[in-house]
């Protein structure tokens, strides 16, 4: 009789000092509450070993969110963790989440992984732009743009369990995700989402019981784009869709047939439908040959006749995502000067992608938007 291999017991493997305080090293160097920072740093080793034996006895929880509101590019709650949960947060990500699931997304899946993201997902776009037009030249090429309606709070907490359970044989794995998640269930959250939409006289949703995933969080991020894994597959096994990206909860398909594209996106939408979300009434087919084109991860994509003829794709920076850059690298240079010249390096390469014949922004234009 063939004898099963018992699951290994990730959970005490991972959870180890050293992995802990490489966590809390992450939080360090990319958490921008100073002041939290410079606590926790006080008695950092100490914090660390309490942390660490807090999770080997199985009696972590999770601390209230600090809650406050952003306002660009639109109004939204962000649910900021203490530095302890932020360290717990990232060593869940990192060691169990990452090993776990990360093999199981499809590739175009982009966002929030290491190496891929927004610069991967446009290097993409211009890639299947090209190998359109290398096809046939004359091509009409049209853009399946779909959104889901208030992604982060709809999400299904016994739906994404279920998923989780699939790939996850640790039962203690399971249940230290099931404390982070759960913490969306208490009642604070919605009495602070009601003072704030009464103050800035916003429409902020409140969160139902069993739904939803914190703003702001490192694992939430990660479960939120592997809730649609099954999603993806099916746009790019079962539907046979070549030309795909997800930016978390924005999707991009292109085609050449625009009924194929409509009957795409009704099929997509009963598997969205399946996972208790609502796709947003504003997703639609837009013509890449129109000079509105569509829009995805700040910029706009369409195609333009040159004087010989030929498509050409023009990649055009969004007149709000410049502002938001002006007044970012702005307020950096006042307080910040240091990280505001590697800043505007950065967006140096954030604007390569631009033409100037289009009439973005050019690289050379970056020194301008400080004036």
């Amino acid at each position: 009789m063939k004898k099963h291999r018992k699951s290994p017991k990730i959970y005490d493997e991972a959870l180890t000092y050293e992995n802990l305080y490489a966590a809390w090293n992450t939080v360090l160097h990319t958490c921008k509450n100073k002041q939290g920072l410079f606590e926790f740093a006080m008695y950092g080793h100490a914090r660390v070993s309490r942390l660490l034996n807090e999770l080997k006895a199985r009696k972590y929880y999770p601390n209230k969110f600090r809650c406050f509101m952003i306002f660009e590019p639109k109004p939204r709650l962000v649910m900021s963790q203490s530095i302890r949960d932020k360290v717990v947060n990232h060593f869940v990500a990192k060691r169990y989440l990452i090993p776990l699931l990360e093999n199981t997304l499809v590739d175009t899946n982009v966002a929030t992984r290491l190496k891929l993201g927004a610069s991967y997902a446009t290097k993409k776009m211009k890639q299947y732009f090209a190998r359109i037009l290398a096809e046939n030249p004359e091509a009409k090429i049209y853009a399946l743009k779909i959104d889901i309606s208030k992604y982060f709070y709809s999400i299904d907490h016994e739906i994404l369990f279920e998923k989780l359970r699939r790939r996850v044989k640790d039962k203690d794995v399971l249940e230290i995700l099931r404390r982070i998640i759960d913490e969306t269930n208490k009642p604070y959250i919605n009495n602070v989402i009601d003072k704030f939409n009464q103050c800035y006289h916003t429409n902020i949703p409140h969160y139902g019981k069993g739904r939803g995933l914190s703003i702001g969080a490192m694992a939430s991020q990660f479960l939120a784009i592997f809730y649609l894994d099954e999603v993806d597959h099916y746009i790019k096994e079962g539907l046979k869709c070549v030309y795909y990206i997800r930016y978390m909860d924005d999707f991009i398909l292109l085609g050449t047939d625009k009924k194929q594209l409509y009957e795409w996106m009704r099929k997509i939408e009963v598997k969205i439908v399946e996972h208790k979300l609502k796709m947003n009434p504003k997703s639609a087919i837009y013509n890449c040959s129109s000079k509105t084109g569509f829009s995805f991860l700040g910029y706009r994509y369409y195609l333009e006749r040159t004087r010989k003829g030929n498509q050409v794709l023009r990649i055009v920076c969004m007149s709000r995502t410049v502002r938001r850059v002006k007044k970012r690298l702005r307020l950096l240079k006042e307080h910040d000067f240091e990280k505001y010249e590697r800043s505007r390096e950065s967006y140096r390469g954030y604007f390569e992608y631009e033409s100037p014949a289009s009439g973005g922004w050019s690289i050379d234009k970056v020194p301008d938007m400080m004036k």
